[in-house]
């Protein structure tokens, strides 16, 4: 895979962040320029901002997808903030299809940090139901079958 000219940044509260990154890597293998942020209740949004401004300035800004759990949470918050002086990638909502469809994207030869921010909103789309919902019809259509 070599080294993905694009870096994933994971942020959360607690431990959901690193858990997506170990549960990614157990599903499609180890990852490379990746990193995963967690904001503990000692902390500060401030104290997180200054962490995603090091991948920043590490990586820069083009170069970064950010992936927040909770739109307006705190995590999303220190993620914003770093539009006041760079124009990010960020998508919400992460869940783990959301990364995987990243992660599967930016292997793609033509990736752009556009098209893998679209993947992540495809795969979310795609990525809940109601089973209930969804066994019922499933029952349905058997019956039909017969």
């Amino acid at each position: 895979m070599g080294n993905p000219k694009y870096r994933v940044v994971l942020v959360s509260h607690g431990e959901q962040s690193k858990g997506m990154l170990d549960t990614v890597q157990m599903l499609l293998g180890s990852q490379v320029n990746i990193a995963a942020y967690s904001l503990y209740p000692q902390q500060t949004v401030n104290d997180l901002s200054v962490m995603l401004e090091k991948e920043v300035t590490e990586y820069g800004a083009e170069n970064i997808i950010f992936m927040t759990e909770l739109m307006h949470g705190s995590p999303f918050n220190a993620v914003v903030s770093l539009t006041r002086e760079h124009d990010i990638y960020h998508i919400t909502g992460m869940n783990l299809a959301m990364l995987m469809a990243v992660l599967m994207e930016r292997d793609e030869e033509t990736a752009t940090a556009e098209s893998m921010c679209e993947a992540a909103i495809g795969a979310a789309s795609e990525s809940y139901a109601d089973v209930r919902k969804l066994l019922a019809a499933s029952d349905t259509d058997e019956e039909e079958d017969v």
